[in-house]
This record gives C-alpha cells, structure tokens and sequence, in this order.
C-alpha cells in the first residue's frame, strides 16, 4: 500500500510539472486565446500541424519536465526518511544535506500540490479566461435566436453580369502592425503596403484612422475566423456526428460541419459560381476542409495537391507545408486558367508565413528590424501588395472584387507588450482584424468610426461584388457598405458579447445539430 501511495504521488508531481511547462508553452505560442479554441482544437484531427509545433513542445515542455522530475525521483528516493533532502554517498562516507527541515508525510504533500495546482489554473485563468469559460457554459441565453437572420430565407439578387471575387485571407492580420499615426501600436509600420492598400481603398475603421474590426467570442483562431467571415456565425465547441450514425466524441469523423448554417459558398454556387479555396498547408487541420467542401462544394487546393501535382517534391515541407511566395506562384497560374474559362470565380487564399510562433523567415524576407516576425510580416506586406498589382494587370481585373482581411488577431505573445487581445472587462478587443476591399461594385455610406465584428465581413463581401441583400443582414453579420447598424453598434459590445459567450439552445439545435 506504501508503495502505491508513493506512485500515485510522483505520477501527480509529474503531471504537475509537465502541466507547468505546459502552461509556459501554451503562453509564449498562443498568447491570450480563450479557452474555447483549446479545447475545439484539442478535439480536432490534428492531421495538417506544422511539424515544428510538436517539436517546440518536445523540446521546450516535455523534455524540461521530464529531466526536472527525474531529479525530483532522485531526491524524493536518496532522501532521509525524517526530512527531504539528499543522501550523497562517497567512498563508503554518507553526507545528508537537507532541503525542507520538516517530515514529507501525506498532508504536506497534498498541501503543496494543491496550492501547486492552484497557482497552476490561476495563470490559466489569467492568460485564457479559464473561468470566465467555465461560467458561459453555464449560462444559456437567446441573443443569437433574437437577432440571426438565415441567408438560405433572405432573398438576395445578383447583377446580370456577375463580379469575380477574390478573397485574400492572410494569417494574424491586424491593423496594430501599423505605426501609431496610421491606428496602430508600433512606434514604425512594419506593413507599409497593407497600409497603403487599406488607405487607398475601401477599408472599414473604428476610428478615423486605420482600424479594423473586434474579433468576437468563438471566432479568435483561423477555422474560427473563417467561418465568422463567411457564415456570419461564431464556431462555439461542439461534437461531431459520426459517420457511422454514432456520436464521434473525438471529432475525428464526421458526417456534417455546422449543416444548418449557409455560407458565402452556398450563395455563390447557386448563382454559378466556380468555388475554389488555395493554401499552403493541409487544409485537413481543423475540420477545414469539411467545412467548405460542405458549404459551397469547393475545390481545394493545398499542400497536398502541390504536392501531387508535382509543384513541390512528395518530401518537402516548410513550417506548415510551403511557403506563401510559393503559393503566390501557385495562385497566380490558377486564377489565369478560371479566367480563361469565362465563368465567374470566388477565389479564396489563406497564407501562413505569419503564423504565431516568429512565423516563417523565407528567402524574401528582409533583415530590417531586430526581430524576426517583425521582418516576416514587413515581406507578407509586400508579397500580399505585389500580387495585388499582378491581379490589376489582368484582364479579368475590371469584373474582379478584391477583400483582403486577416482571419484573427496574432496570437505571437508578447509581440504587443501590454497590449493584450482581449479586455477582459469590456468585452471589446484592444486590437483590430485588418481589411481592405478593392475595386467594389459599391462604395461605403460611412467607413469610419464604425462598431463591428469580423463576422460583419460576410455579407459585406456578398456586397462589394454587387449582391443586394433584404435587411443587410445575413447571420449575425450586417453589410457594412450600407448604413444599417451593426449588431456591435446596436447593442453594444459588452452586451454582445456577453451574450455571445453564452450557451445557445438555437445554436445548437438549428445550427450544429439541426432536427432532422
């Protein structure tokens, strides 16, 4: 019985110290994320990571946690039994040097792991609303119920000569990269063409400067941000029906992702729309590629399909899968061929160089600023600008509308110094999504001083190509080209997205799991 006392013991002081490494990873990888993208990640097939993320926990977490708890063993096993220290022996002479001058019976170690462990979810709570999670979950409300508009029940009408659309999302895009005089954070703009396109163009603001839109709860990570921009809904957690009929509690198999939502793919295949989504890495991850071949009947085209197609060798494999100037190349050859074939395309791109975690340093790149995701944004920047000038020079540019936006708010910790991502007491962020419409079948009734979500970005898209929407409104997103008030704007922030943070029968009864 001892001895199983005393393993049980060191089976907790392990997971404690790996859960406190953990932690420290967790942080310094994923910044002030909530709770929420966690957990859904964690249940996801994590089919399509980046190599280097499982390397990075190996080596930062993992292993620092095992050498420290094989040092632990060590004391804990070459101790003196009346107090916890070590027993050195040499050349037959034994030497006690004591660390804790009192008696590691039961209740000492029980008290130390739970304030051990206390500490622990304390800076979970701090650095990813642990509690505040915990709370929502228990709270139900009918905000969503009040104020989602279906977009399969609103009557939307297409201009005779359909606009081609080309959506650019680049990872982590925020307007706070700018320099302060542009509404950014930073005393030097390191994205000065994303700067210049946004100015030039159409870009919707909270401020009369350059500013983007407040990320709301459940749409912080990039299948989160996806959907938000193109369902107009929140991607709260949630279990996947198996393909067997069953419930797949794992999420690895399923048969339907959100099916009672319709996206912008839905809308725009009726209207006979090509729909193709390009990225660089698997776009398996995340349930990605389920969503939008299920919302729309997408051709996807990523890391995969360069790879079969012979563009890369089978081998190869950068960060996430290649890198951006690569898919650039890539991207360009195929929206010369879905030109070619006269029928209207909705073209969308993910990038990933920026990715949280110093983002990737290609060849590209400049050595302009002391760190390195500095300098990988400064060449996003750029590559994101020049194929831009590219797409004007094409012919199909004239019937094209261009939306660049980020899919969320960067989650590289510490980049921003006090600048947190989320106002924990206010609800709004701190921090804004980048975006940028260009060469839009309509202009903006007022772009700034403006409230509102990324999950506005939805039907805004549907209109810079010349869609009229009844209302202006599709999920809980508003159009923002028009003046109709933003659910941000009516209802304020705060109450928003409280109420957004709340379990929702609707949600999960007509969105996820719609009654069959």
């Amino acid at each position: 019985m001892k001895k199983f006392k005393t393993v049980i013991v060191q089976i907790l002081v392990f997971i404690l110290i790996l859960l406190t490494f953990s932690m420290g990873w967790c942080i310094d990888n994923f910044g002030n994320i909530g709770l929420s993208e966690i957990i859904f990640t964690l249940n996801m097939p994590l089919k399509g990571t980046a190599n280097s993320y499982f390397l990075t926990y190996f080596l930062y977490a993992f292993c620092p946690a095992a050498v420290l708890f094989g040092l632990e063993l060590f004391a804990a096993f070459r101790t003196p039994k009346h107090m916890y220290g070590l027993r050195l022996s040499f050349r037959d002479k034994i030497s006690e040097i004591p660390i804790l001058p009192f008696r590691l019976n039961g209740a000492v170690w029980t008290i130390v792991m739970l304030i051990w462990f206390g500490e622990i979810v304390s800076i979970a709570d701090d650095n990813f609303a642990v509690f505040d999670y915990v709370k929502s979950q228990m709270d139900a409300s009918e905000f969503i119920e009040n104020v989602y508009v279906d977009a399969g029940e609103t009557n939307i009408t297409f201009p005779q000569q359909k606009r081609n659309l080309i959506c650019i999302y680049v990872e982590s895009a925020e307007t706070s990269f700018q320099d302060k005089g542009n509404g950014g954070f930073l005393d030097y703009n390191i994205i000065p063409e994303m700067t210049a396109l946004a100015a030039e163009n159409v870009s919707f603001s909270h401020s009369e400067l350059l500013e983007g839109a407040a990320v709301a709860p459940a749409c912080g990570w990039t299948m989160a941000g996806l959907v938000a921009q193109t369902s107009g809904l929140p991607l709260k957690l949630f279990k996947y029906e198996a393909t067997n009929g069953g419930v797949d509690n794992s999420m690895g198999k399923y048969a339907a992702f959100m099916p009672g939502a319709t996206a912008i793919g839905e809308i725009l295949e009726q209207e006979g729309y090509y729909n193709i989504f390009m990225a660089g890495s698997d776009f398996t991850f995340g349930g990605r590629r389920d969503y939008f071949t299920q919302h729309g009947n997408y051709e996807i085209w990523d890391y995969n399909t360069a790879a079969e197609l012979g563009k890369i060798p089978s081998d190869y494999k950068e960060g996430w899968g290649f890198e951006d100037a690569k898919m650039y190349a890539f991207a360009k050859e195929k929206l010369t061929e879905l030109a070619a074939t006269g029928q209207p395309f909705n073209f969308s791109l993910l990038t990933v160089d920026t990715h949280t975690g110093g983002g990737y340093l290609c060849e590209l790149c400049p050595d302009t600023y002391d760190r390195q995701y500095a300098n990988v944004w400064a060449c996003a920047s750029n590559q994101v600008y020049q194929f831009v000038e590219w797409i004007k020079q094409q012919d199909f540019y004239e019937n094209t509308a261009i939306c660049i936006t980020g899919d969320h708010c960067s989650m590289e910790a510490g980049f921003f110094e006090e600048h947190e991502y989320y106002e924990r007491h206010s609800g709004e962020t701190q921090r804004k999504v980048y975006n940028a419409f260009i060469n839009a079948a309509v202009q903006p009734v007022n772009m700034k001083n403006r409230k509102f979500t990324t999950m506005d970005i939805y039907p805004t898209v549907l209109a810079s190509i010349g869609a009229k929407i009844d209302g202006e409104r599709l999920g809980l997103g508003t159009n923002l080209f028009s003046d109709v008030p933003t659910l941000a704007e009516e209802y304020g922030y705060e109450q928003m997205f409280a109420e957004l943070n709340k379990r929702s029968r609707f949600y999960d009864n007509t969105i996820l799991y719609p009654e069959k």
